[in-house]
């Protein structure tokens, strides 16, 4: 891990990614696309690298251990409440590859504090068996250069915090690459991303945790006791002789309230994700990386439609949330505003291989409003409400990425009026359902 020069950095900030490889001309300008704020910032990254549960060169269930030991470490460092601190995922891999195998934690601050030098922090990497530390840092380099430019100076850390001298008493120099596709380096990656088109990849993410995880042994028996494992979904919606509606929204935007309503409209069955036969599990999953939280998301959307498939032969469902949100907070978690996937990728398309639902109503509200609703309900202290409340640009992804849906589409109701106001665009869209 020393040869730093073999080593590719990208850092997903909530504003921006930032690509680094190295400089084979020994130094470079900043490129012009980078803030200019951040060129005082620097970076601790850490990576937990090693081999599988069992030894094996496995490189997803490795990749997966990575990528939970940095949610660990994301998520115990956000506790320490330090103003002005800024935690962010990093993904490593080699130069001659652009897919990312490790995924670790970078940590800088807007403050002066060096990161590296705050000893909470570095218990924190040190306790989840941390084993490569590195600096990241911009700065302007006068007398080597003849000009003033910034320039962007990897170094390697032991474990004790000391500088491997890998390049004179600076460090590696790195620039940012140009050349990396305007999209974000996780929604594309098989190890990472929290989008799922389809059921086996779910279901292969859930089975390489078995090997230290019981929930998710527990998760594939329920699965297999409630999922055919042939199943002519083709047939079966023929087979529907009423509609299926789903309700999508933020907490707090009325989807409870509004789904009642349409289940007494329409005499249905209101169903939830995750479905009653996995809640007891949802805890556990909820307290992992995106990739295995979304991935027990996306079994559960598959046991509930098996459901919905035999219960709309009876009579009409009204959902509470489904593939729409597993994949839109996958989305916005993972990405930042700059390398989002535009209007039309693949990540928004319907998987083909899960019941689509007839009408998808999109509630939406200001924040403003719904935090007073929040509050009327006595507020939510999860870790999905705790980002929605102090993170704007997530929640400006998380609107664009509803908004971005295809196959079937969110429709768009503004929430912010009376329930009789609501109820009464809602019945418009289901009256087109006749």
């Amino acid at each position: 891990m020393s040869n730093l020069t073999s080593k590719r950095f990208t850092i997903v900030s909530p504003d921006e990614t930032l690509a680094l490889l190295h400089d084979e001309d020994d130094g470079t300008v900043l490129d012009t696309t980078v803030a200019t704020s951040r060129c005082k910032h620097n970076y601790m990254l850490g990576f937990k690298c090693g081999k599988s549960s069992n030894g094996t060169d496995n490189s997803l269930e490795s990749s997966l251990q990575s990528a939970v030991v940095a949610f660990n470490v994301s998520r115990d460092v956000n506790a320490l409440n330090i103003n002005g601190l800024n935690v962010s995922p990093v993904y490593l891999g080699e130069n001659e590859s652009r897919i990312a195998s490790t995924r670790g934690v970078a940590i800088s601050s807007t403050d002066d504090q060096d990161v590296e030098n705050v000893s909470s922090i570095r218990k924190i990497f040190h306790k989840y068996g941390i084993n490569t530390l590195f600096r990241v840092r911009y700065s302007t380099d006068e007398e080597t250069r003849g000009k003033s430019q910034n320039t962007i100076k990897i170094q390697q850390l032991d474990e004790a915090g000391s500088t491997f001298h890998c390049h004179g008493n600076e460090g590696e120099d790195f620039k940012r690459d140009v050349t990396r596709p305007p999209i974000s380096p996780v929604v594309e990656n098989d190890l990472f991303s929290p989008v799922f088109q389809d059921l086996s990849r779910a279901r292969i993410i859930i089975e390489k945790c078995t090997n230290w995880m019981e929930e998710a042994k527990d998760l594939l028996k329920i699965f297999d006791e409630n999922v055919p494992s042939t199943l002519n979904l083709e047939q079966l919606k023929q087979d529907m002789k009423y509609p299926f509606v789903v309700v999508e929204g933020l907490d707090a935007t009325g989807k409870t309230t509004l789904t009642g309503k349409i289940e007494q409209r329409l005499s249905a069955e209101r169903y939830y994700t995750p479905p009653p036969q996995i809640q007891g599990l949802r805890k556990r999953f909820d307290d992992q990386p995106e990739v295995i939280r979304r991935a027990y998301y996306a079994l559960g959307n598959y046991i509930v439609a098996v459901q919905i498939l035999k219960t709309c032969q009876q009579k009409p469902v009204i959902m509470d949330r489904y593939w729409h949100s597993t994949t839109a907070y996958g989305i916005a978690n993972e990405t930042s505003n700059e390398d989002m996937p535009e209007e039309g990728h693949w990540v928004y398309q319907w998987p083909c291989d899960l019941l689509t639902p007839d009408l998808v109503l999109f509630l939406s509200v200001s924040e403003e409003i719904r935090q007073e609703r929040m509050l009327g309900r006595g507020g939510e202290n999860t870790q999905e409400e705790k980002h929605l409340k102090k993170d704007r640009l997530f929640r400006e992804r998380l609107y664009l990425a509803y908004k971005r849906m295809k196959n079937p589409d969110c429709i768009e109701i503004d929430a912010s009026g009376s329930v009789e106001s609501v109820m009464t665009m809602a019945e418009a869209e289901l009256t087109k359902l006749q």
